[in-house]
């Protein structure tokens, strides 16, 4: 009974939905045409463009620089 409830709700939330005016609707035309040119221009370059929402694990922190295993190793080769 409880989740029937609850998934009642949850249809209503969903299928309630904001009406967007016309000027809102050419501003997100807009903004995504923007998103597209950036992100083509992106990939020609060879940089890619940081996405919205997604959060990669950051590379930096699970490899060291090749410079400090090569000094890591001339110090351990000297003692």
């Amino acid at each position: 009974m409880m989740i029937e409830f609850i998934y009642d709700r949850l249809l209503l939330v969903s299928m309630a939905r904001a009406k967007l005016t016309k000027e809102e609707i050419e501003k997100q035309k807009e903004e995504q045409k923007t998103r597209a040119k950036a992100s083509r221009a992106a990939r020609r370059s060879g940089k890619s463009m940081k996405k919205e929402g997604k959060v990669n694990k950051s590379k930096a922190k699970t490899k060291e620089p090749r410079s400090q295993r090569k000094i890591a190793t001339i110090n351990k080769s000297r003692y």
